[in-house]
Protein backbone atom coordinates (compact mmCIF):
# COMPACT_ATOMS: atom_id res chain seq x y z
CA UNK A 1 0.00 0.00 0.00
CA UNK A 2 2.63 2.28 0.33
CA UNK A 3 4.04 1.71 -2.73
CA UNK A 4 0.89 2.40 -4.14
CA UNK A 5 0.33 5.94 -2.81
CA UNK A 6 4.12 6.56 -3.35
CA UNK A 7 3.58 5.89 -6.88
CA UNK A 8 0.34 8.01 -7.23
CA UNK A 9 2.24 11.09 -5.85
CA UNK A 10 5.11 10.20 -7.96
CA UNK A 11 2.73 9.86 -11.40
CA UNK A 12 0.33 13.75 -10.02
CA UNK A 13 3.73 14.89 -9.61
CA UNK A 14 5.01 14.03 -12.53
CA UNK A 15 1.68 15.10 -14.57
CA UNK A 16 1.83 18.38 -12.86
CA UNK A 17 5.34 18.65 -13.70
CA UNK A 18 4.84 18.69 -17.85
CA UNK A 19 4.12 22.75 -19.48
CA UNK A 20 1.64 20.98 -21.64
CA UNK A 21 -0.44 20.32 -18.17
CA UNK A 22 -0.03 23.90 -16.94
CA UNK A 23 -1.25 24.77 -20.62
CA UNK A 24 -4.22 22.35 -20.04
CA UNK A 25 -5.42 23.49 -16.33
CA UNK A 26 -5.03 27.22 -17.66
CA UNK A 27 -7.50 26.13 -20.53
CA UNK A 28 -9.55 24.77 -18.49
CA UNK A 29 -10.17 27.78 -16.04
CA UNK A 30 -10.30 30.10 -19.30
CA UNK A 31 -13.15 28.22 -20.74
CA UNK A 32 -15.61 29.49 -18.60
CA UNK A 33 -14.46 32.77 -18.36
CA UNK A 34 -14.14 33.18 -22.06
CA UNK A 35 -17.88 31.87 -22.25
CA UNK A 36 -19.16 34.04 -20.13
CA UNK A 37 -17.52 37.18 -21.43
CA UNK A 38 -19.14 36.05 -25.04
CA UNK A 39 -22.78 35.58 -23.35
CA UNK A 40 -22.81 38.53 -21.31
CA UNK A 41 -22.47 40.81 -24.58
CA UNK A 42 -25.64 38.87 -25.98
CA UNK A 43 -28.72 40.50 -25.32
CA UNK A 44 -31.07 37.46 -26.58
CA UNK A 45 -31.02 34.13 -26.41
CA UNK A 46 -28.61 32.01 -24.75
CA UNK A 47 -26.32 34.30 -23.40
CA UNK A 48 -29.55 36.16 -21.40
CA UNK A 49 -30.99 32.67 -20.33
CA UNK A 50 -27.44 30.98 -19.39
CA UNK A 51 -26.32 33.76 -17.15
CA UNK A 52 -29.49 34.17 -15.28
CA UNK A 53 -30.19 30.50 -14.35
CA UNK A 54 -27.42 27.91 -12.66
CA UNK A 55 -27.82 26.04 -15.81
CA UNK A 56 -24.31 28.06 -16.98
CA UNK A 57 -22.25 25.71 -15.18
CA UNK A 58 -24.06 22.51 -16.13
CA UNK A 59 -24.27 23.96 -20.20
CA UNK A 60 -20.42 24.59 -19.40
CA UNK A 61 -20.21 20.81 -18.39
CA UNK A 62 -21.31 19.53 -20.74
CA UNK A 63 -18.67 20.36 -22.91
CA UNK A 64 -16.12 19.56 -20.70
CA UNK A 65 -17.55 16.11 -20.65
CA UNK A 66 -18.01 15.31 -23.93
CA UNK A 67 -15.34 17.04 -25.93
CA UNK A 68 -12.53 18.55 -23.85
CA UNK A 69 -11.62 15.80 -20.65
CA UNK A 70 -11.98 12.98 -23.26
CA UNK A 71 -9.57 14.17 -24.96
CA UNK A 72 -7.07 15.44 -22.33
CA UNK A 73 -7.68 11.81 -20.89
CA UNK A 74 -6.76 10.22 -23.66
CA UNK A 75 -3.74 12.11 -24.25
CA UNK A 76 -3.21 11.13 -20.76
CA UNK A 77 -3.23 7.49 -21.12
CA UNK A 78 -1.21 7.46 -24.26
CA UNK A 79 1.69 9.49 -22.46
CA UNK A 80 1.56 7.43 -19.41
CA UNK A 81 1.15 4.35 -20.89
CA UNK A 82 2.20 3.59 -24.63
CA UNK A 83 4.37 7.04 -24.63
CA UNK A 84 6.48 6.10 -20.93
CA UNK A 85 6.45 2.40 -23.17
CA UNK A 86 8.21 4.24 -25.91
CA UNK A 87 10.95 6.10 -23.93
CA UNK A 88 12.42 3.26 -21.96
CA UNK A 89 10.47 5.19 -18.58
CA UNK A 90 8.45 1.97 -17.81
CA UNK A 91 11.66 -0.22 -17.57
CA UNK A 92 12.78 2.42 -14.64
CA UNK A 93 9.56 2.03 -12.55
CA UNK A 94 9.10 -1.68 -12.60
CA UNK A 95 12.73 -1.54 -11.79
CA UNK A 96 11.50 -0.06 -8.07
CA UNK A 97 10.31 -2.08 -5.28
CA UNK A 98 6.59 -2.10 -6.60
CA UNK A 99 4.54 -4.56 -8.06
CA UNK A 100 3.02 -4.22 -11.47
CA UNK A 101 -0.53 -4.24 -10.47
CA UNK A 102 0.58 -1.35 -7.90
CA UNK A 103 2.26 0.27 -10.56
CA UNK A 104 -0.72 0.11 -13.28
CA UNK A 105 -3.21 1.09 -10.22
CA UNK A 106 -1.33 4.03 -9.23
CA UNK A 107 -1.12 5.40 -12.23
CA UNK A 108 -4.45 5.17 -13.19
CA UNK A 109 -5.02 7.10 -9.83
CA UNK A 110 -3.33 10.09 -10.58
CA UNK A 111 -5.22 9.69 -14.25
CA UNK A 112 -8.39 10.15 -12.05
CA UNK A 113 -7.23 12.79 -9.61
CA UNK A 114 -5.83 15.03 -12.50
CA UNK A 115 -9.20 14.13 -13.96
CA UNK A 116 -11.08 15.46 -10.65
CA UNK A 117 -8.63 18.72 -10.63
CA UNK A 118 -10.11 19.96 -13.91
CA UNK A 119 -13.63 19.44 -13.02
CA UNK A 120 -13.12 21.12 -9.61
CA UNK A 121 -11.34 24.00 -11.55
CA UNK A 122 -13.98 24.19 -13.87
CA UNK A 123 -16.90 23.88 -11.47
CA UNK A 124 -15.03 26.68 -9.43
CA UNK A 125 -14.58 29.45 -12.25
CA UNK A 126 -17.49 28.77 -14.09
CA UNK A 127 -19.96 29.57 -10.62
CA UNK A 128 -17.73 32.39 -10.07
CA UNK A 129 -18.20 33.60 -13.75
CA UNK A 130 -21.77 33.64 -13.24
CA UNK A 131 -21.31 35.51 -9.54
CA UNK A 132 -19.43 38.15 -11.18
CA UNK A 133 -21.62 38.56 -13.97
CA UNK A 134 -24.57 38.74 -11.63
CA UNK A 135 -26.26 35.73 -11.36
CA UNK A 136 -25.77 35.29 -7.49
CA UNK A 137 -29.30 34.20 -6.65
CA UNK A 138 -29.20 31.49 -9.12
CA UNK A 139 -25.77 30.18 -8.38
CA UNK A 140 -27.07 29.72 -4.57
CA UNK A 141 -30.09 28.31 -5.94
CA UNK A 142 -28.62 24.98 -7.92
CA UNK A 143 -25.48 25.05 -6.11
CA UNK A 144 -25.70 21.56 -4.71
CA UNK A 145 -26.97 19.77 -7.85
CA UNK A 146 -24.52 21.59 -9.91
CA UNK A 147 -22.02 20.11 -7.46
CA UNK A 148 -23.48 17.37 -7.45
CA UNK A 149 -23.33 17.10 -11.46
CA UNK A 150 -19.41 17.76 -11.86
CA UNK A 151 -18.92 14.88 -8.95
CA UNK A 152 -21.26 12.43 -10.74
CA UNK A 153 -19.22 13.22 -14.34
CA UNK A 154 -16.00 11.43 -12.96
CA UNK A 155 -17.48 7.91 -13.21
CA UNK A 156 -18.17 8.19 -16.93
CA UNK A 157 -14.65 9.99 -17.73
CA UNK A 158 -12.82 7.41 -15.36
CA UNK A 159 -14.40 4.84 -17.25
CA UNK A 160 -13.28 6.33 -20.94
CA UNK A 161 -9.74 6.82 -19.20
CA UNK A 162 -9.66 3.13 -18.42
CA UNK A 163 -10.38 2.53 -22.25
CA UNK A 164 -8.04 4.37 -23.49
CA UNK A 165 -5.52 2.61 -20.55
CA UNK A 166 -6.38 -0.64 -22.31
CA UNK A 167 -6.11 0.56 -25.49
CA UNK A 168 -2.51 2.22 -24.88
CA UNK A 169 -0.96 -1.29 -24.05
CA UNK A 170 -1.43 -2.40 -27.85
CA UNK A 171 1.12 0.38 -28.69
CA UNK A 172 5.10 1.27 -27.92
CA UNK A 173 4.05 4.81 -28.93
CA UNK A 174 1.97 7.83 -27.50
CA UNK A 175 0.90 9.33 -30.85
CA UNK A 176 -0.78 6.30 -31.97
CA UNK A 177 -2.34 5.15 -29.05
CA UNK A 178 -4.21 9.06 -28.67
CA UNK A 179 -4.69 8.52 -32.46
CA UNK A 180 -6.77 5.31 -32.37
CA UNK A 181 -8.57 6.46 -29.23
CA UNK A 182 -9.57 9.63 -30.57
CA UNK A 183 -10.84 7.63 -33.42
CA UNK A 184 -12.40 5.00 -31.81
CA UNK A 185 -14.41 7.90 -29.82
CA UNK A 186 -15.23 9.85 -32.51
CA UNK A 187 -17.09 6.60 -34.13
CA UNK A 188 -18.76 5.94 -30.87
CA UNK A 189 -20.20 8.97 -30.64
CA UNK A 190 -21.03 9.59 -34.62
CA UNK A 191 -22.20 6.14 -34.51
CA UNK A 192 -24.55 7.10 -31.90
CA UNK A 193 -26.83 9.20 -34.41
CA UNK A 194 -26.67 6.78 -37.44
CA UNK A 195 -27.90 3.84 -35.04
CA UNK A 196 -29.12 4.82 -31.96
CA UNK A 197 -30.16 0.75 -30.80
CA UNK A 198 -26.12 0.39 -30.35
CA UNK A 199 -25.09 3.66 -28.54
CA UNK A 200 -26.15 2.53 -25.61
CA UNK A 201 -23.46 -0.32 -25.68
CA UNK A 202 -20.63 2.10 -25.31
CA UNK A 203 -19.64 4.34 -22.92
CA UNK A 204 -19.48 7.18 -25.25
CA UNK A 205 -22.95 7.43 -25.01
CA UNK A 206 -22.66 7.81 -21.12
CA UNK A 207 -20.67 11.22 -21.32
CA UNK A 208 -23.98 13.44 -20.33
CA UNK A 209 -25.13 10.85 -17.25
CA UNK A 210 -24.73 13.86 -14.87
CA UNK A 211 -27.60 15.11 -16.38
CA UNK A 212 -30.36 12.47 -14.77
CA UNK A 213 -29.17 13.92 -11.60
CA UNK A 214 -30.76 17.10 -12.35
CA UNK A 215 -34.24 16.85 -13.14
CA UNK A 216 -37.32 17.64 -10.75
CA UNK A 217 -37.63 14.13 -9.73
CA UNK A 218 -34.70 11.98 -10.29
CA UNK A 219 -34.65 9.10 -12.51
CA UNK A 220 -33.25 6.29 -9.61
CA UNK A 221 -33.81 3.39 -11.88
CA UNK A 222 -32.45 4.30 -15.11
CA UNK A 223 -29.64 6.03 -13.23
CA UNK A 224 -28.71 2.30 -11.43
CA UNK A 225 -28.73 0.48 -14.91
CA UNK A 226 -26.05 3.12 -16.40
CA UNK A 227 -24.00 2.76 -12.96
CA UNK A 228 -23.76 -0.85 -13.02
CA UNK A 229 -23.09 -0.47 -16.76
CA UNK A 230 -20.15 1.89 -16.35
CA UNK A 231 -18.94 -0.13 -13.20
CA UNK A 232 -18.94 -3.39 -15.75
CA UNK A 233 -17.14 -1.11 -18.44
CA UNK A 234 -14.58 -0.09 -15.55
CA UNK A 235 -14.14 -3.38 -14.43
CA UNK A 236 -13.53 -4.79 -17.79
CA UNK A 237 -11.14 -2.43 -19.21
CA UNK A 238 -9.33 -2.46 -16.06
CA UNK A 239 -8.58 -6.66 -16.06
CA UNK A 240 -8.13 -6.28 -19.81
CA UNK A 241 -5.42 -3.54 -19.03
CA UNK A 242 -3.77 -5.42 -16.31
CA UNK A 243 -3.81 -7.80 -18.14
CA UNK A 244 -2.03 -6.81 -20.83
CA UNK A 245 0.30 -4.57 -18.92
CA UNK A 246 1.62 -7.40 -16.36
CA UNK A 247 2.20 -9.47 -19.44
CA UNK A 248 4.13 -6.80 -21.58
CA UNK A 249 7.63 -7.06 -22.32
CA UNK A 250 9.39 -3.32 -21.91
Amino acid sequence: MPSFYANTVNELAKLLARRKTIVFLVLTALVPIAAAAAASRLQFGFGVAALTSADFPVILLGFYTAVYLPLLLFMTASDMFAGEAGDKTMKLLLTRPITRFQAFASKLAAMLGYTALHLAIAFVVSVASLLFLGGGGAVVQGLGRTAAAYVTALLPLFTLGLAAAFIAQFFKNGSGALTVCILLYASAKLGAYFVPALAVYTPAAYTDWHMLWLGASVASGKILNVFMFLAACCILFFTGGYTLFERKQY
